[in-house]
């Protein structure tokens, strides 16, 4: 592999070639509808999902990032909210999380530490590692770590990080608390049962009163 610093050898049991993907919508012909394409070739939609042509409109992958199964399930709830039940749902403010299933899993959801500073915002960072957690040291898994970012004024968290065991599943806690737009002293002071790796969120937002 060649690197800035020169060429080098690396051994692994497993190769993946992650080079992206290219949507296919020439196949849908959509310029024969008038509907406008992105320099990528994904299809144009609003917050409604609506394409440029009024009544036409598009979900899922083929609308671009982000190409995940979860978004498409709630592209489905925002037109059949608003088609057949006459609502005003958008893809506005919505939070979509997302985990990778590597080992131990990455949870994330919201703004990063760097996304949120240049922003501007006045945040405060929470993190702490593994092995401060009484159930991952039950379970002899104590790598990675919890991560938060709060905003400073409002209390209210922007984005999380989880990178530990279950991180999809404790970045979900912290999702649900984003969408009630709880501060994060609900969660530093919640009662989580013991042990549980939840019951770490305790611990991770009292580092921001240390």
């Amino acid at each position: 592999m060649r690197t800035p610093q020169g060429e080098q050898q690396f051994t692994g049991s497993h190769l993946l070639a992650a080079v992206g993907r290219v949507p296919n919508t020439e196949d849908l012909t959509p310029e024969a509808a008038g509907i406008q394409l992105d320099q990528e070739g994904y299809i144009q939609v609003n917050g409604q999902l609506e394409t440029n042509v009024p009544g036409i409109y598009a979900l899922g992958d083929v609308k671009g990032r982000p190409a995940f199964t979860h978004v498409a399930y709630d592209d489905f709830r925002i037109l059949r909210t608003n088609l057949l039940e006459h609502g005003n749902a958008s893809t506005q403010d919505r939070i979509v999380p997302y985990t990778i299933f590597i080992d131990p899993q990455l949870g994330r959801v919201g703004m990063s530490e760097n996304e949120a500073r240049k922003q501007g915002r006045n945040i405060r960072v929470a993190k702490l590692p593994m092995n401060a957690v009484a159930r991952a040291l039950e379970i002899g898994e104590t790598r990675g770590f919890m991560k938060a970012i709060v905003d400073a004024e409002t209390q209210h968290i922007l984005g999380c990080a989880m990178l530990c065991a279950e991180g999809g599943e404790i970045m979900t806690i912290i999702q649900v608390a984003m969408m009630g737009k709880l501060p994060y002293t609900a969660l530093k002071e919640g009662i989580f049962t013991h042990p549980t790796l939840a019951e770490g969120l305790n611990d991770l937002f009292m580092t921001l009163d240390s």
